[in-house]
């Protein structure tokens, strides 16, 4: 493509871009940002118009790993730097676990990617990318049964009221 062409291109097919190479559909995308897939697929369209919030615009770049700048102008490197060359962060004391999080990074939700940064093995050495792989899946499948399970709802439970703090039940009764 010219010069001339990929300034006609706009931010919505850069979107469709990053989200292809990612694999991601608007659904994917959605449940990464915390948008609904409507609004996703109406941004990748272009049904929402030309303008693309800043907020919006950084959700999605974070859920792409893509620069803002890139994404919404077209301008600077297509990956955001801390992608590429980590920023503030120590070494990994578990290259398995490095090497594992950076090739799941864009299949599995976020919440997976957190709890592997968190976990510590028995021991103090590395126990290899396939048991961070595998740890994953294990991850995975366990917040896929959460999100599947119809009497797991997020709050207190429907016709009940939340327990109330001891601060609260001290001062009703003064």
């Amino acid at each position: 493509m010219t010069e001339a062409g990929e300034a006609r291109e706009g931010w919505q097919d850069r979107l469709g871009e990053a989200m292809e190479a990612r694999g991601l559909s608007g659904g994917d995308l959605a449940r990464r940002t915390g948008f609904s897939a409507q609004y996703v697929n109406s941004l990748r369209s272009g049904g929402r118009g030309a303008r693309l919030p800043l907020e919006t615009a950084k959700k999605i770049a974070a859920a792409l790993g893509v620069s803002v700048e890139w994404l919404t102008q077209g301008t600077g490197g297509r990956e955001r730097v801390s992608d590429v060359y980590p920023v503030g962060l120590p070494p990994d004391r578990y290259p398995g676990r490095a090497e594992a999080i950076a090739l799941l990074s864009s299949v599995v939700e976020p919440e997976v990617i957190t709890a592997l940064r968190a976990a510590v093995p028995e021991g103090d050495v590395d126990p290899g990318r396939e048991h961070w792989i595998t740890y994953a899946k294990e991850l995975a499948r366990d917040l896929r049964r959460i999100k599947d399970d119809p009497d797991f709802v997020p709050g207190p439970p429907q016709g009940r009221t939340p327990p109330k703090s001891e601060f609260s039940v001290r001062r009703a009764k003064k």
